[in-house]
């Protein structure tokens, strides 16, 4: 029994508690019996720009001159003579290696004695087989008057054959041989290796004396130099799978050299690979992508390293706010308002129950009078500082773009401060050792609720509207 007698004047209690807060007086409107109102959380405003606005995506890259030839040996042989250093310019033409020509000369030597014994070893058997031919027809002659037996018919055309062949076999010995020189002759050439192109030694790989080797199938041999034409260079950039569907070729760029971070020099999209790739030891994707630098700067050196931006998207005169501004509410922590007016956008959208109620909507915080108020927004582009707003707020606005701590916990119709009134208001009622013209400076601020008579009965005021 006291237990129910309890309730029912714990019930009773809570009623009139209840009925108490909604009773309003008549001069403030403020309920009867007075709870304290929830504090004003203090926030930093900014009203949208409208500027220009740039998408970029970064990657980094390495600087590569657009053609550079490796210089290597196409036979096996010493480094005689080498005129020329790493650094040194060359003109296509230009003396770059000597090799060892001994053995060859020797080789090509021996190869035009061949041609010439076989020559001559033609000569002899043109002339046997004319003998063989002139035997023949005599054989015939003799065989048309009966003078002569088959078989002996018979062993002159077989010799006759024979001078044939051999006259034959003697011809293409004598092709063989011939170019077995024209090789020779061209391995001779190569002991002098020229320049292909105009342009810089880049690399030196080789010393004189060394001897070079050709390549094979395992074996890539000995690459002598690099030359590069310096003249036209390139990045080999590596864009990341997330940003590369937003680059395409002829898009502008700027190279960020390593060594001076303040100079961009401006690029432009060449291609982009077909394929993805990874590095060693490493589950990230990117796209190779090859860009031309449009500048002939000398700071840039092949080998480099660099950081490149795209600008994949532009924007002239675009409704922009800063990116702090945005921010990202789940749909069941929203008004019912702003998920329907969402909805609507989403029309043709197939996503299951379990993904809308995981969906996390983008939306704005504007500043009415002393109140957030809650925007949907279509954000577009977006740069490092600031995003375009296509919809959801206009000029006038009064957009929330910080503290953090302060975004974290706003919800439409939260109560609101500029940090710059709670700031000065604290000093006000924090500072007791201000001078009397401080003083009277500080409560001219808020004269609505103070009286300028005299200085003892301002500051009596300040003190009980502070507390």
């Amino acid at each position: 029994m006291k237990a129910l007698l309890t309730l029912l004047v714990l019930a009773a209690i809570s009623a009139g508690v209840f009925a108490l807060g909604h009773f309003r007086k008549e001069s403030d409107g403020k309920s009867i019996l007075h709870v304290a109102d929830e504090p004003s959380l203090t926030v930093v405003v900014a009203t949208p720009e409208r500027r220009e606005i740039i998408r970029r995506v970064e990657a980094p890259g390495d600087v590569e001159a657009v053609l550079e030839v490796d210089i290597s040996s196409e036979i096996v042989s010493k480094i005689e003579e080498m005129p020329v250093e790493e650094g040194d310019a060359v003109a296509k033409g230009d003396l770059l290696c000597r090799l060892d020509d001994d053995q060859l000369l020797a080789a090509v030597e021996s190869a035009e004695a061949r041609v010439a014994q076989l020559r001559a070893m033609i000569q002899q058997s043109e002339a046997d087989l004319e003998k063989a031919q002139r035997d023949c027809d005599r054989q015939e002659r003799l065989s048309e008057r009966d003078a002569t037996s088959t078989t002996e018919m018979s062993d002159y055309l077989t010799i006759l054959k024979k001078a044939r062949a051999v006259r034959e076999a003697r011809a293409q010995e004598l092709a063989q041989a011939d170019a077995a020189l024209k090789r020779m002759r061209e391995d001779l050439k190569r002991t002098i290796i020229e320049s292909p192109i105009d342009g810089v030694v880049s690399k030196l790989n080789a010393k004189q004396g060394e001897v070079v080797i050709t390549g094979t199938m395992n074996n890539p041999g000995t690459v002598i130099m690099s030359i590069a034409d310096l003249s036209r260079m390139q990045v080999r950039a590596r864009v990341d799978e997330v940003d590369v569907p937003l680059v395409a070729p002829g898009q502008k760029a700027r190279v960020y050299l390593q060594s001076d971070q303040d100079r961009p020099v401006p690029a432009r999209v060449v291609r982009v690979a077909a394929k993805g790739s990874r590095l060693q030891g490493r589950d990230v994707v990117f796209f190779e992508t090859i860009l031309e630098v449009l500048s002939t700067d000398p700071r840039i050196k092949p080998g480099m390293t660099a950081n490149v931006e795209i600008e994949v998207a532009h924007q002239d005169d675009a409704v922009t706010v800063p990116v702090e501004a945005v921010v990202h509410r789940l749909r069941k922590d929203l008004p019912e308002v702003i998920v329907e007016e969402f909805d609507r956008k989403q029309v043709g959208l197939d996503l299951s129950e379990r993904a809308r109620q995981a969906q996390y909507i983008k939306v704005v915080f504007v500043k009415e009078d002393d109140v957030a108020r809650l925007r949907l927004i279509e954000p577009g582009i977006a740069d490092s500082w600031r995003v375009e707003l296509r919809e959801g707020v206009n000029m006038e606005d009064e957009v929330i773009v910080g503290p953090y701590r302060s975004l974290d916990q706003l919800k439409d119709g939260r109560k609101v401060a500029l940090a710059e009134t709670e700031s000065k208001e604290a000093t006000e009622g924090n500072d007791e050792e201000k001078s009397e013209d401080e003083t009277k400076t500080a409560d001219g601020g808020d004269s609505a609720e103070s009286d300028e008579d005299d200085a003892s009965t301002e500051s009596d005021e300040v003190a009980t509207a502070e507390g």
